[in-house]
């Protein structure tokens, strides 16, 4: 499950907005190996990949679909840290994915980056290299065996596939549990995630980033759903300071309801929230 920092609420007739704090880094965007691969054993940027990362059909059930393997560079002959590992990798994980599946809104779907590495041991063998791959999320945050490629996804209408609906309030929620979007649920992920810095820039404040969000995402909301609502408003979210230094530095906006439905708010225009 995705750890946010809640960082706003905004009515789309107000201007006004809240904020909270939850503290930590998103779950699930590393996998520590116990047996390391050596790199001519690894599945190649375009391969899927079960848990083990043996090279699996893209058409059968797999866990991972492979979009870079890249080698770290400048962190010396002893193992590094994990904060170092993860500064390298995930940043660079999170563009190889945006990039592969076209679009920066994979923030705003069950799509995450995650990133891979050598073990201890692989390391003193001088072994270098990170796996960045793509997963998809069940609304249970466990990962999700897929069948077919999430290549160039976000470019076609794949992303009603892969949205982020959560059964509870993305503005007020500390985990606003994610769920499937044609269950019961009072808030939606919309296109148009806002990329407010970069991880080398220091980690903005909450008012900082309210400012950014506050009209970014009540105009993002007002397109999605088709018109200005009463019962609709725009809210967001962004991770927390630690992950910030990790690549972790977007706003995903969210059209949130004032009671629980079952539908889609997107194109929903001025006719009545679904039951």
């Amino acid at each position: 499950m995705r750890r946010w920092a809640v960082v706003g609420l905004l009515a789309l007739s107000l201007a006004s907005g809240c904020t909270a704090q939850v503290p930590g880094s998103p779950d699930g965007a590393v996998v520590r190996p116990s047996l390391t691969p050596s790199p001519r054993e690894l599945p190649r940027a375009g391969q899927c990949a079960d848990a083990a990362l043996a090279v699996v059909d893209c058409a059968r059930p797999h866990e991972a679909e492979v979009v870079a393997v890249e080698e770290f560079t400048g962190l010396g002959a002893d193992y590094p840290g994990e904060r170092d590992l993860r500064r390298q990798a995930l940043p660079a994980c999170r563009a190889a994915v945006a990039g592969y599946v076209g679009s920066t809104d994979h923030d705003a779907t069950r799509l995450q980056a995650q990133a891979r590495w050598p073990s201890r041991d692989g390391w003193a063998r001088g072994d270098r290299w990170r796996l960045c791959a793509v997963v998809e999320v069940a609304p249970d945050g466990q990962r999700r065996q897929r069948t077919g490629q999430v290549r160039d996804l976000l470019k076609a209408a794949g992303f009603a596939q892969v949205q982020l609906c959560a059964q509870g309030s993305p503005a007020k929620d500390a985990d606003p549990k994610i769920s499937a979007c044609d269950g019961p649920h009072v808030a939606e992920a919309v296109p148009g995630v806002l990329d407010v810095g970069e991880p080398t820039d220091p980690t903005p404040s909450r008012e900082q980033v309210n400012e950014k969000a506050a009209t970014h995402c009540a105009t993002a909301v007002a397109g999605y759903v088709g018109a200005e609502r009463s019962d609709v408003f725009a809210s967001w979210r962004s991770f927390g300071s630690q992950a910030w230094s990790e690549g972790y530095t977007t706003v995903v906006c969210y059209a949130e309801a004032t009671r629980p439905f079952t539908g889609r708010l997107w194109g929903l225009g001025t006719r009545n929230l679904p039951a």
